[in-house]
């Protein structure tokens, strides 16, 4: 028996719902404001060169600042999924934690769209504070109210407050290293140096996922048709490997894309140290991924056979492939090698979902939109990146980083699904 259980229903399907649309709205208003905002900046400081002045005007601010209606009608979805039991039952349920949580859901939709956009966008930091500070006692709100609504203890507390700590954190990190977030703030004008590669994002996927798993889930009653979550070695294996190759990732490319020297097998170590920007952890958080397979759901270790041996080899064959041959071509702008490795890359992943979902059910559900989602993700990063494809093609650093890349929400919501499949016993 899993310790907890995801019951595919409305409570669960009309939270993930609300999740995804709240998260993709955040993104595209987020990411309009950063490209278009920090434009019109630049139109602006042309018009007032002669005299030092940069005068935005109000209307290119707000033509840069979309309404949030996605983000909206996502928490409003969030809200409603409180009405329904984490038994995956149609029948509404009033009871007063449900109701506190769907206020509390209300409350943070409402505080974090229109009010706080308008705060940045004039740069009223008084506003802002208030606000932040009501959204942090919201969060705290939402966390414990939604803990107490599922029933499951420690548990849901554990992962609905750790969940809530990585959304406001991530937003903290995104803040600081995007165009129009602390430096538009405090200076009045964008981040001179903005960072596609930093943990605000992922943190942001991987913080809603935590809390959706805590408010959504169930340990009680008849437990099919959704999602099981052992609290094992296997797990923790998992996820410790399989989202722990986000960071690991985001360290080697994070090196290249802020200038680091490639001195063969990675680069110099000025950022992160030698080791870190060295394809060696990202061998060993591959191999680990594989091992995981070998874990029973009562810690013990399976028997060895064909199929775990195979997806072993297959976890050290992706190493090799994308942790050398790719990060190399990379390194050496030989576009042409790169997409040649990138192909098998692909394959690799494939073949990898199709392993890890042999047996069929849920696992495979899970594992090939992973595989999906982690492909996607590099791809279009590396679209958006510094030292990426535009790099590689003209010779130059890319004159417009996206920090609001959508390659890593995909790439940490890919890893995740990932590690979620393979932490499922195989039969």
């Amino acid at each position: 028996m899993p310790d907890i259980f995801i019951e595919f229903g409305p409570r669960s399907l009309l939270s993930l719902a609300g999740v995804i649309t709240l998260i993709s709205g955040v993104w595209y208003v987020d990411r309009t404001w950063d490209e278009k905002g920090s434009a019109a900046y630049t139109r602006a400081l042309l018009k007032g060169k002669n005299n030092g002045n940069v005068v935005i005007p109000i209307e290119e601010l707000k033509a840069a600042f979309p309404f949030p209606i996605a983000f909206l009608i996502g928490w409003l979805l969030f809200a409603v999924s409180y009405l329904f039991p984490t038994s995956g039952g149609f029948k509404p349920e009033f009871e007063t934690p449900n109701i506190i949580a769907l206020v509390f859901s209300l409350i943070l939709g409402i505080v974090a769209s229109v009010p706080m956009g308008d705060a940045v966008m004039t740069r009223n930091a008084s506003k802002k504070k208030k606000l932040s500070m009501l959204f942090l006692v919201s969060w705290i709100g939402l966390s414990i109210a939604s803990s107490i609504s599922t029933g499951n203890g420690v548990p849901s507390f554990i992962l609905c407050f750790l969940g809530a700590i990585s959304i406001i954190l991530s937003m903290k990190i995104l803040w600081k290293n995007r165009k129009m977030g602390d430096a538009w703030e405090a200076e009045g004008k964008p981040n001179p140096n903005p960072v596609v590669y930093n943990m605000g994002g992922p943190l942001f996927i991987f913080g809603w996922f935590l809390f959706w798993v805590g408010m959504s889930s169930t340990n009680a009653g008849t437990l099919e048709n959704g999602i099981p979550f052992y609290f094992n070695f296997r797990t923790a294996l998992a996820f410790i490997a399989g989202c722990g190759m986000v960071p690991i990732v985001m360290m080697i490319d994070y090196a290249h894309d802020e200038g680091g020297k490639y001195v063969g097998m990675g680069t110099d170590g000025a950022h992160f140290g030698r080791l870190f920007e060295s394809p060696i952890p990202f061998f060993t958080f591959w191999t680990l991924f594989g091992l995981s397979s070998f874990l029973a759901f009562d810690n013990s270790i399976l028997e060895i056979d064909t199929r775990k041996l195979l997806l072993l080899a297959n976890c050290i064959l992706q190493a090799t492939v994308a942790g050398i041959f790719i990060q190399t071509a990379l390194y050496k702008k030989n576009a042409g090698l790169k997409n040649k490795f990138s192909m098998l890359f692909v394959l690799l992943f494939l073949a990898l979902a199709f392993n890890i979902g042999y047996d069929g059910g849920i696992a495979r559900y899970l594992a090939f939109p992973g595989a999906i989602l982690v492909i996607l993700g590099q791809k279009t990063v590396f679209g958006n990146r510094k030292r990426g494809d535009y790099w590689m093609i003209n010779d130059e650093v890319n004159p417009n980083p996206i920090v609001y890349s959508v390659g890593e929400p995909l790439f940490m919501a890919g890893w995740i699904l990932l590690s979620i499949a393979i932490s499922i016993p195989m039969i």
